[in-house]
């Protein structure tokens, strides 16, 4: 990685829209989406350095260059004390979902011999919006026997060995690698998860994909990925006052690859440190701003859904709301 000069400045990235069976109409409504395709849209990929989906800078002096090509040229700076993926990447994949019907009873598998690129994927949601009956898939009932599972894995009888637990916006889901899951229908959500995209899909709800053909399964790779020593992962709920004048900030999850806070800032605001690791920021409610804490770029405008990675070598900014409604936004730390 090149130690040449940094980009001190914070990153946004152009989102791109992919189309899912799955998907719905309310990520389209909320961001005022234009989109290039018919079908539903189901996720938007916010910050990518995934081989072959690298997103796109389009702010400051570093625009039209792609995460992948930063990467290469300032890869130190960027990261700092995180570390880099096994091939070199940039550690973390930020997506925003709407799942406007059920996704597939899936898996993914953890770092090593049990997935293709030998990166797994281990990841955590943050709950933007729901419907109110609206749940998640978050593991196995304990005790679940592996021969009888592998059995019923693929057939609607799955369910029956599923956790299915209601959630509604705020709500935070951790989902280590190894851990069978779905998100079900009715919810938007911001994932944060390791550089990876090898899913295993178990069962698909009997339906047919977007080209009209039941959608490929991976039973056996998925049977080897599930852990079946882990507990369901349960949605957890961290409370913020109202209003805030300066800042406040809980912790939401953390874990081997990445921690998420969730950061309440006033017109006064608050420096957000990074101390020497990448960052990123992603807005879930209000409107506000980053402002440069040496002079080092131009004050940045930043609204619902944006995502923004802050430099390692920025060593922070100061965020603050540009209303008087409360302005909160996901800090996560890669490690």
């Amino acid at each position: 990685m090149s130690s040449s000069t940094a980009p001190m400045q914070p990153l946004l990235f152009e989102r791109i829209l992919v189309e899912k069976v799955w998907g719905g109409q309310r990520l389209v409504e909320s961001l005022s989406i234009e989109l290039p395709f018919s079908g539903p849209l189901g996720e938007t990929w916010e910050l990518s350095d995934y081989p072959g989906q690298e997103t796109n800078i389009v702010n400051g002096g570093y625009a039209g260059k792609s995460l992948r090509e930063l990467m290469e040229d300032h890869g130190d700076a960027i990261l700092g004390a995180s570390k880099a993926t096994a091939d070199g990447r940039f550690p973390l994949l930020v997506k925003l979902l709407d799942a406007g019907d059920n996704l597939s009873v899936q898996v993914h598998p953890p770092d090593g011999e049990k997935s293709p690129t030998g990166i797994g994927k281990t990841e955590a949601w943050y709950i933007l919006d729901s419907a109110e009956d609206a749940t998640l898939i978050c593991g196995l009932r304990p005790g679940t026997e592996a021969q009888q599972f592998a059995v019923d894995a693929p057939t609607s009888k799955v369910r029956d060995y599923l956790v299915e637990q209601n959630v509604s916006a705020g709500d935070c889901v951790y989902i280590p690698a190894g851990q069978t899951h779905a998100i079900c229908a009715g919810t938007v959500l911001c994932e944060i998860q390791q550089t990876s995209d090898v899913t295993y899909r178990m069962y698909d709800w009997d339906r047919l994909g977007l080209d009209g053909k039941p959608r490929e399964t991976h039973l056996q790779e998925s049977l080897d990925a599930i852990d079946y020593d882990l507990l369901p992962s349960n949605p957890e709920r961290r409370e913020l006052s109202s209003p805030v004048y300066d800042k406040e900030c809980v912790t939401l999850c953390g874990g081997e690859y990445f921690t998420m806070h969730l950061h309440r800032h006033g017109e006064q605001g608050a420096v957000v440190a990074n101390k020497n690791k990448a960052i990123i920021l992603v807005v879930v409610s209000g409107v506000g701003e980053l402002v440069a804490t040496n002079g080092e770029f131009e004050s940045m405008p930043v609204k619902y859904g944006d995502t923004v990675l802050i430099p390692a070598c920025l060593n922070g900014v100061q965020v603050q709301s540009t209303s008087e409604e409360n302005f909160d936004f996901i800090r996560a730390t890669a490690h």
